[in-house]
């Protein structure tokens, strides 16, 4: 029997991530999903080994710290477990891989690492989604974690300091390119995720084509759908701005940290740090009292609108790179809204 396939689906986040690494990657049965989302169990990975790897070395250490051997130790029991149980394709998945968020890594750095760890011949899975489109939905989310900007703050740092914000980054030929060049652009799978919402069939046909599975899943359930009030949102925003925690903080310091969590303790042999466990463990209460509070005083909506200038700006930046994004892989991204 030939080795399994192997396959990286880097995000972005925002675009049906969680739902592909649980309900897509995790439960097809002829895949041995490592994580993010192994057997369906949302944040979890096959081991520990695979887990640093995906969440730390990866995406934050230093390059002096980088051993793309040692970290290709950690990850070989899972493609051991893949070939001895005749899986015909084993990947990681993770929303990070492709940008950069505070003191992570460059995205092309990333790249290379995935590269030395999965060979270059894997599959690279890369879902893009209209970029007004996925900055509003990151900003609503980057509020659950703890950031207190308003909308407009937000998106002047994304544009303003594109030097390292993720601005150029869902200039999504970028990303696409910088993979290309790397995997080979016959070994990149561009999907769109306004295509998994029109013709599902098609999206998840791309995906068991490339790499030779059946293609057995035509739906999945959905994740992390805006079920709160855009009131809610106003009132978590004003609590994050007082109380300044995880994404709030001055990107002295990883965030999720949490998620470090084999690091810490195979690695530095410590526990997780109180504090920025602490940070994660507050956000489900943190939610319920901004339910609480819009119930004895409830607010206006967040306000999501644009000053008409800076949207002119991200406008142009994001309708150049749309279209040298088609004239690379032939997709027609205006019948799904991109800007062009």
């Amino acid at each position: 029997m030939s080795k399994p396939k192997r396959y990286v689906h880097i995000g972005f986040p925002k675009s049906a991530s969680s739902s592909l690494q649980n309900f897509y990657f995790a439960v097809h049965p002829e895949c041995h999903h490592v994580g993010l989302g192994y057997e369906s169990k949302g944040n979890v990975y096959f081991d520990e080994g695979a887990e640093q790897v995906s969440e730390v070395d990866v995406r934050l250490k230093k390059e002096f710290l980088w051993n793309a051997k040692e970290s290709a130790k950690l990850l070989q029991p899972s493609f051991d477990y893949a070939e001895e149980n005749n899986f015909k394709a084993v990947g990681m998945s993770n929303e990070f891989f492709s940008f950069a968020l505070g003191n992570e890594v460059d995205t092309s750095d990333k790249a290379r690492r995935l590269a030395q760890l999965f060979g270059k011949d894997a599959v690279v899975f890369i879902v893009i989604r209209e970029q007004f489109s996925f900055l509003m939905s990151l900003y609503l989310e980057l509020l659950k974690g703890g950031y207190g900007g308003t909308y407009r703050k937000y998106l002047e740092y994304t544009y303003l300091y594109q030097v390292r914000s993720w601005c150029t980054d869902i200039c999504y030929d970028n990303i696409y390119k910088c993979y290309a060049d790397i995997f080979g652009k016959e070994n990149v799978c561009l999907l769109v995720f306004e295509e998994l919402k029109s013709n599902p069939e098609s999206f998840f046909s791309q995906i068991a084509d490339r790499l030779g599975i059946e293609n057995s899943i035509t739906e999945m359930r959905k994740t992390n759908e805006q079920k709160e009030t855009l009131g809610w949102y106003e009132q978590l925003r004003r609590y994050n701005e007082r109380f300044p925690r995880e994404f709030g903080t001055r990107f002295f310091e990883p965030f999720n940290m949490n998620r470090m969590r084999s690091y810490f303790h195979n690695e530095l042999n410590v526990a997780v740090p109180h504090d920025r466990l602490a940070d994660d463990m507050l956000r489900m209460p943190i939610s319920q009292a901004a339910h609480k509070i819009n119930e004895i005083s409830p607010i206006g909506d967040i306000n999501l609108n644009l000053p008409e200038g800076l949207h002119g700006l991200l406008s142009e930046m994001f309708a150049s790179s749309n279209k040298r994004l088609e004239k690379m892989t032939g997709l027609k991204l205006k019948e799904f809204g991109y800007q062009l």
